[in-house]
């Protein structure tokens, strides 16, 4: 806003000035909330959200609820990031011997898409673990005397600025019912995963395999998937594309009501 000031300072604001003002602010906005009120970006939200909604008054309903523009536009950018992404794209592949579409091809970047935006609704800033570590030493850390303290510091801090600790936020705060439906698609030794935690590390790591190894993401479809991990048999129920698609969307309304609550 300095800007203005400055153009204001010792001057009579005329109807030209303001007129300026006011462009230059406009233009200003509209760069930096390109997504917000545009009807494209509200429609593409409401395809890619729609499930949550009973018709498309009750989602500009909802819309208007959210508290600022700045809300509004994080609310556009996630709905059309996820739609174009993960809920109508498909990862198409052109070889003679293969469909265009392969499920399990096309989950498995779905799945890191849909990982990456969650991961984009935290409003901690990354900081790496150098920074983090050169933080800390205003109280003295240094010097860092052996690999097991360094162990744990690095455990601490992924637990405060890791990936995988705004994903298991997320799925923590779905409503019951939906992580009860999470948790019993997956089994270790015949039982249910305990708790929504862990299915959101086993999630993330097969994310992972694929993102860092290549390793098509087979655990996500409709189909059983069996492995083994440490002596323990795990197994994959049904834990579809579409499933997670619909926790996905029930856990985005939550972040939003969570931030005008």
């Amino acid at each position: 806003m300095a800007w203005i000031t400055q153009r204001l300072q010792g001057r009579v604001p005329s109807c030209q000035l303001i007129t300026d003002i006011m462009f230059q602010w406009n233009k200003a906005m509209r760069k930096k909330y390109k997504y917000c009120d545009d009807d494209d970006y509200k429609d593409d939200a409401y395809r890619a959200l729609s499930s949550q909604f009973e018709n498309y008054q009750a989602f500009e309903a909802f819309y208007s609820t959210l508290n600022d523009l700045e809300t509004k536009n994080e609310f556009l950018r996630v709905g059309s990031t996820y739609l174009f992404f993960v809920k109508n794209g498909d990862w198409h592949v052109n070889v003679p011997r293969s469909n265009p579409v392969i499920e399990y091809f096309t989950n498995s970047f779905k799945l890191v898409a849909m990982l990456a935006i969650i991961e984009s609704l935290s409003n901690k800033k990354n900081v790496d673990f150098f920074e983090w570590l050169s933080e800390k030493d205003k109280r003295g850390l240094f010097p860092i005397t052996d690999r097991s303290q360094l162990q744990k510091l690095y455990d601490e801090y992924k637990s405060e600025y890791g990936s995988i600790r705004r994903c298991k936020s997320f799925f923590a705060n779905l409503p019951p019912p939906t992580k009860d439906k999470l948790r019993n698609s997956i089994t270790i030794n015949g039982k249910p995963v305990k708790t929504i935690e862990k299915v959101a590390e086993m999630i993330y790591k097969a994310r992972s395999d694929f993102a860092h190894e290549s390793n098509s993401t087979l655990e996500i479809g409709d189909w059983f998937h069996f492995s083994t991990e440490k002596n323990k048999e795990i197994v994959w129920k049904l834990l579809s594309m579409q499933l997670l698609q619909n926790a996905f969307e029930e856990g985005v309304i939550m972040h939003f009501k969570n931030i005008t609550a």
